[in-house]
């Protein structure tokens, strides 16, 4: 048998705040609804950007210099990049949350996604936190109850927490 000496520091959590350690679970320091619309806005204006570039890439490819853009191109490219921008969204989140735990909202916040025991969340987890984020009205999900956990987080068993 081990021995433990009484009188040695507390082990800090080598996982950071809110996360599970020899089987004990520590309360998730969830994000706050501020840093939430933080993380919304930042991202936002990231995959409009990331977007407008995609977009003028495809569209380039689309049309041909000089071409006259009749109304059924017109449907087209509009179709184009309507599934471009949702591509796009997806690829982002899903992306950034696989590697880093984070998007660049998340980055600029100090915090980050884990699943409700506070561990890394699974891909398939984090797939269906991406494609949440398109159910009309989702972001309407944050206004209500005491905890800042929209449905994106609700269905997909992960939350947001402050934590590097």
């Amino acid at each position: 048998m081990s021995q433990q000496n009484p009188y040695a520091s507390p082990v800090s959590n080598p996982l950071g705040p809110g996360n599970v350690v020899d089987n004990v679970d520590v309360e998730l320091p969830i994000a706050t609804q501020g840093k939430r619309l933080l993380n919304l806005i930042i991202d936002n204006i990231v995959l409009q950007i990331v977007s407008r570039v995609v977009g003028v890439a495809v569209g380039a490819a689309m049309i041909r210099p000089g071409e006259v853009i009749t109304p059924e191109k017109q449907s087209t490219l509009f179709v184009v990049a309507m599934i471009m921008g949702l591509i796009v969204a997806v690829v982002y989140f899903l992306v950034m949350e696989s590697l880093f735990q984070k998007t660049i909202g998340k980055m600029l916040t100090g915090t980050k996604v884990v699943d409700v025991d506070g561990r890394r969340p699974s891909f398939q987890q984090l797939l269906g936190r991406s494609l949440s984020r398109f159910v009309p009205f989702e972001a309407f999900s944050f206004l209500g109850g005491s905890r800042p956990v929209g449905w994106h987080d609700s269905w997909s068993g992960t939350r947001v927490v402050i934590g590097k």
